[in-house]
């Protein structure tokens, strides 16, 4: 099912399947703004929960689980309630759950429109105990030829860790770059942490600008490099999975703990057009 909220800005549409969004239009021009799930990548957006990337199998004091993609809540059905500009879609664990990610929890997203600005807020509780996990956003965003320009309000000092391995590298000073499909060729997918909290904007061919912020540890962006006019900027409290990390679950970089008190993470995303 689908749900809508909009002002005078922004008009977003929410799925309950996965909780993500599906459209966001920006009104002053009338112009859809979300990737649209074609060929490249069939997603728009990934509600990200309990885990980031394509997890090799874990532990959890000693028995092996393995997870999907991204986690849980991408594939299950959430329960939404939609007030005038917010909409929360809400999930409990299950059995099926419980299969696969051994930790019963209540987790909910929560859309936010104020203006031209969209505040999507994750909500993780642990219902039995101290639980690990990751949690995070994965909008992919109208960006012509799948290039834009990504600029930091602050002049960056970030660590980069490389997605195919567990060497993370220093970066002397980042102030912008080109996220285009040559540079993805390259680097896959780029994650970046030790950001200093300042804004992060990406400037598209077409005059649009998204505006990030975010206290979260790591930023990734990505596209497909083969193809798609869209580009993602990923606020993510975590880190992609690799081989090379610890297979307990509790001893994974960037991991959180709930231990019953709901825990809020949130990013807001601005947009502009010139």
């Amino acid at each position: 099912m689908f749900y809508t909220i909009e002002n005078e800005y922004l008009k977003l549409t929410v799925t309950d399947e996965g909780g993500t969004m599906c459209s966001l239009v920006y009104k002053p021009t009338g112009e859809e703004r979300l990737w649209q799930g074609q060929e490249f990548w069939k997603s728009r957006d990934v509600v990200i929960f309990p885990i980031i990337g394509h997890a090799a199998p874990y532990q959890v004091s000693g028995t092996t689980y393995e997870l999907k993609s991204h986690g849980v809540v991408r594939y299950a059905t959430l329960s939404a309630q939609a007030e005038e500009n917010k909409i929360t879609l809400s999930l409990s664990s299950t059995e099926q759950t419980l299969k696969v990610y051994p930790y019963e929890f209540d987790f909910s997203v929560s859309y936010t429109l104020d203006k031209n600005t969209l505040k999507v807020t994750y909500f993780v509780k642990s219902k039995g105990g101290k639980m690990p996990f990751y949690v995070g956003g994965h909008p992919g965003m109208s960006a012509p030829g799948g290039s834009a320009v990504i600029e930091f309000e602050n002049t960056e000092h970030p660590v980069m860790y490389p997605i195919d391995s567990a060497t993370a590298v220093t970066l002397p000073e980042l102030k912008r770059f080109v996220a285009d499909k040559a540079f993805f060729k390259e680097c896959k997918t780029l994650q970046l942490g030790s950001l200093s909290g300042g804004a992060i904007n990406m400037y598209t061919q077409d005059g649009y600008t998204y505006t990030y912020k975010s206290a979260c540890p790591l930023f990734a962006f990505w596209s497909n490099e083969e193809g798609g006019d869209y580009v993602c900027v990923e606020p993510w409290w975590g880190i992609n999975d690799l081989p090379s990390f610890p297979r307990e679950i509790t001893l994974k970089p960037f991991i959180n703990f709930d231990g019953g008190d709901s825990r809020e993470f949130f990013y807001t995303l601005t947009i502009n057009k010139d």
